[in-house]
């Protein structure tokens, strides 16, 4: 009995310290991870890249910035079908003393008729309201929030009207295409802000046969904005009378579409509009094929366009834009960790007007591991409030959020520091994991490898 119970005792004791063994190598492989690989910027590959091609990517680290933030929308009822609602599209603005969040708001397949566009406010962009409707579609109609413009002192929320099945058809082949050959089924729509008593009223239809994608910029006299028709197809809209009335210059020629798996750009979408001098324009678009990795951009000279042409800049398909910080100098928010595809937030910041950034942030929101899930923050946006950078988004098209942050880059080096969450999921949502590894990430919270892996 003694040999016996001996034996058992000295066997124990070696799996227990095979255990810590273990669990000491696992610590220190963590630790390797979050310290070294995890702290490196994205590369991108400069295959294809002009020499002449702006913004570039020159960080070489990445910093965590955490965030205080503030939940606008989360759960709800459930709806006809028996779900919980979704979000996306968030918009910021400010306004007579006021902050101002839009964001669509739907029920089953994103993108069909019944889905609305709703609206919360805040005295100091922290505490917020209820979500109320701000608008809400025709009948076999929905509709997705755009953005907020200012027009003679007064405030109007921008939406897009569209009819479902062949609203962005994404090069879908229809039984019938000929039907659609002609139809125009999209329309940006205007609603103006009367106050807090009255809300929002329809005002007009600003564009029709297209959606912006952001609300316009202004350029000296001009009012631009880059806006895409039922095709995906991207356009230059132009206004020289304060946003009243616009003129569509020609669309925008795409390369053929790559092969899986291969580089190349397919279905350019999310186009922003970094400036306009005459005619001429540098657009930045998302690119759809999520092999290249890359942003990509092209340039309009003297109306016409040009081929666009791949980035060293990385980006994946979620929406970016750029911001001016507090201190002057540009700032483009985004998921740029695309191994990761949208599982991080992170800002980038320029010293020379957008040219290149030297530094990049992983933003590092409250909360953002809830209900035993990695919430995915995409389709930011983001406005600088004196000295505060408010960036709103939405959490795995589900809730919505508005989080602050310094809005200089002095004081965002300060606020920068070291937030292991981040770095943790930088690895488990990673989608060069092999599949059994996704798919165990996946069950374990990383939910994004359920749609994207």
């Amino acid at each position: 009995m003694r040999t016996r119970s001996t034996l058992f005792r000295t066997a124990w004791r070696w799996l227990f310290r095979g255990g810590l063994l273990l669990a000491a190598g696992l610590v220190a492989c963590i630790a390797w991870f979050v310290l070294g690989p995890a702290s490196r910027a994205p590369v991108t590959d400069k295959l294809g890249v002009p020499e002449r091609a702006i913004p570039r990517m020159t960080a070489k680290q990445v910093s965590d910035l955490p965030m205080q933030c503030a939940q606008v929308a989360t759960g709800g009822p459930k709806g006809a079908n028996g779900r919980t609602p979704h979000r996306n599209h968030t918009y910021l603005t400010r306004f007579d003393g006021q902050y101002f969040v839009m964001f669509s708001h739907w029920y089953g397949a994103e993108g069909q008729p019944g889905q609305a566009v709703q609206f919360a406010t805040s005295s100091d962009g922290v505490s917020w309201s209820e979500p109320r409707p701000l608008a809400d579609p025709a009948s076999g109609h929905g509709i997705i929030a755009r953005g907020f413009v200012e027009r003679d002192g007064k405030l109007y929320a921008w939406y897009a009207t569209h009819t479902g099945d062949t609203f962005f058809r994404n090069g879908k082949e229809f039984r019938d295409p000929a039907q659609f050959t002609a139809e125009r089924n999209i329309a940006i729509l205007e609603s103006e802000w009367t106050g807090p008593e009255t809300g929002w009223q329809f005002n007009r239809r600003v564009l029709d046969g297209y959606a912006n994608n952001y609300a316009p910029r202004q350029f000296g006299e001009a009012q631009v904005m880059a806006v895409r028709d039922q095709d995906r197809e991207t356009y230059l809209a132009i206004s020289d009378d304060n946003g009243m009335s616009w003129n569509v210059g020609e669309a925008m020629p795409v390369p053929a579409k790559p092969e899986r798996g291969e580089q190349g750009l397919y279905l350019p979408d999310e186009p922003v509009t970094l400036d306009y001098d005459s005619g001429s324009s540098h657009v930045l678009l998302r690119n759809n094929n999520t092999a290249d990795r890359r942003m990509w951009a092209t340039e309009v000279k003297d109306g016409h366009w040009q081929d666009p042409y791949p980035l060293d800049f990385p980006s994946d398909a979620s929406k970016f834009l750029p911001v001016e910080l507090d201190d002057g100098r540009t700032a483009l928010v985004g998921n740029f960790e695309p191994d990761v595809h949208r599982a991080l937030l992170n800002l980038a910041v320029s010293d020379d007007g957008g040219k290149s950034y030297h530094t990049l942030y992983r933003l590092a929101p409250e909360n953002q591991y809830s209900g035993l899930g990695w919430r995915s923050p995409q389709y930011p946006h983001a406005i600088v409030d004196e000295d505060r950078l408010l960036v709103g988004f939405a959490y795995g098209k589900r809730d919505i959020a508005v989080c602050t942050a310094p809005a200089d880059a002095d004081g965002l080096e300060k606020a920068s520091g070291f937030s292991l969450l981040p770095r943790l999921f930088k690895g488990l949502c990673n989608r060069d994991l092999p599949v059994y590894l996704r798919r165990a990430a996946g069950y374990a919270g990383c939910r994004e490898h359920f749609v994207w892996g």
